[in-house]
């Protein structure tokens, strides 16, 4: 089914959570970015599907004007998540164009990056295993780390960062293989130990999960044969962050009339699904440039959606998770 029979599908849902969403968005917080409160542990910026392309000045734009909005920041921002699709085509010279802008611009010098199927699945004329592992490449000179496969884990301070990605061959799907699923429990089962939140990162979302049902019914991790889900389950305050649906942030009041929500807790695992940045949403607030700021608190995890070109906060679709 096409986006635009999806839309059809569920106009009545499509439209009103734009307009639910936009409504009561101008001027309802100052456009600085800042944490919530002062007992802030961890403060991490995330956008996803940023799509750059070497040769399309607008995307670039868009990704040089949010980091840039990063260093008017009146907090410490810990770390930067870019959620997978940071580029359109993955060929070289846009991947080097992210990484040189993210260099050049940012002020966060740590980054977790995450391959999307855009990144990979749209080399035609290279082999996949070739492109992960010029990818992981890039991400290793830019962060001056030795991993040896497209997924890892990174320690941002103190709190662990897992980076799931696809192994397979096929478009628009993702692959995970048994050896990933067995890092994917052992890591977690080492990272939760001491109670602290995990946050498990691929561009796919699960299946069933964040509305993929209706925003993009087949675009999430197949649970049959790759069940992610089981194994998040094992364990306890794990988020898993995903992108990939373009689904747009949507406000709390579309939540109460049509179920669909960027952020929701299922069997005790907390599934956040972010906008793109690079191309237009739908089901929630349309424009580009939106992702979220995730703090972390010593009794709770806060997922803030914002606009990284204005500043703007959408504080009719924060959400407070209390930890175990």
């Amino acid at each position: 089914m096409s986006h635009v029979r999806r839309i059809l599908t569920h106009f009545g849902a499509f439209l009103m959570s734009v307009i639910l969403t936009v409504l009561p968005y101008a001027g309802v917080a100052l456009p600085v970015l800042d944490t919530k409160a002062d007992d802030c542990l961890l403060n991490v910026s995330m956008i996803s599907d940023t799509h750059l392309e070497a040769k399309g000045p607008f995307r670039q734009a868009f990704l040089r004007r949010g980091l840039l909005n990063l260093k008017y920041a009146r907090c410490e921002v810990d770390a930067l998540l870019v959620d997978g699709d940071l580029t359109n085509y993955g060929d070289e010279a846009s991947i080097e164009t992210f990484y040189r802008l993210v260099d050049k611009y940012s002020p966060v010098r740590t980054l977790i990056s995450v391959p999307g199927n855009h990144d990979i699945g749209h080399v035609e004329d290279r082999d996949h295993d070739a492109v992960r592992e010029s990818l992981i490449a890039s991400y290793n000179a830019f962060m001056d780390t030795d991993y040896d496969k497209i997924y890892y884990t990174l320690d941002v301070k103190g709190y662990t960062f897992i980076v799931l990605c696809d192994e397979g061959e096929r478009w628009d799907y993702c692959t995970i293989t048994q050896d990933q699923l067995d890092f994917l429990d052992r890591e977690l089962a080492a990272a939760t130990a001491d109670g602290k939140p995990v946050f498990v990162c691929c561009h796919w979302p699960i299946e069933g999960t964040n509305d993929e049902q209706t925003i993009w019914p087949g675009s999430g991790i197949e649970l049959a044969g790759q069940d992610v889900k089981s194994i998040l389950e094992k364990y306890q305050n794990v988020f898993f962050i995903s992108g990939h649906m373009h689904g747009g942030i949507k406000s709390h009041a579309v939540e109460e009339k049509y179920g669909l929500s960027s952020a929701e807790t299922e069997n005790g695992v907390t599934y956040i699904n972010l906008p793109t940045y690079g191309i237009i949403n739908w089901f929630g607030y349309p424009w580009s440039g939106t992702g979220a700021q995730l703090e972390v608190y010593a009794d709770r995890v806060l997922f803030r959606p914002r606009s990284f070109l204005t500043g703007h906060w959408f504080v009719n679709s924060e959400y407070t998770f209390a930890l175990q």
